[in-house]
């Protein structure tokens, strides 16, 4: 008999939710290629509560963007709203209100640096991608 139990996506970023607002941090490993290159599938990210400031360009967070959660970078910010959208995606952003964010990973500068010079290329970034995607 296995203690290993497979739960939706939808009901375990829900208890990973609660669990930040709660004021403690999470490990989980990502699924899926929608971060690449810098979140592998498989590899495991620290999501810690908002603090103040965190609502940035660039700072990759935990968001309800209404069809489910995502761990999405911050590609602009607004008022009310933010704009999400997957390093390893080309298209496909989110709009989500400010209080549907829940969580951030902290990046290094060096990340950061990185991330920044990644959004520039995002027209280009289907050639790389592709290269990435072979390699894993």
């Amino acid at each position: 008999m296995s203690d290993v139990r497979a739960i939706a996506n939808r009901e375990l970023f829900s208890i990973v939710r609660d669990t930040l607002l709660e004021g403690k941090s999470v490990r989980v490993a990502v699924r899926g290629e929608s971060m690449l290159p810098f979140f592998r599938s498989g590899s495991t990210i620290t999501l810690r509560p908002l603090r103040e400031g965190d609502i940035r360009k660039y700072n990759v967070v935990l968001a309800d963007a209404g069809h489910g959660f995502v761990v999405h970078r911050i590609i602009e910010v607004g008022a009310e709203y933010v704009t999400l959208l997957g390093d390893g995606n080309i298209y496909g952003t989110e709009r989500v209100a400010t209080d549907k964010i829940y969580g951030v990973v902290d990046c290094s500068p060096f990340h950061i640096f990185f991330a920044k010079i990644w959004l520039v290329l995002r027209p280009f970034r289907r050639f790389p991608l592709a290269i990435f995607r072979r390699l894993m």
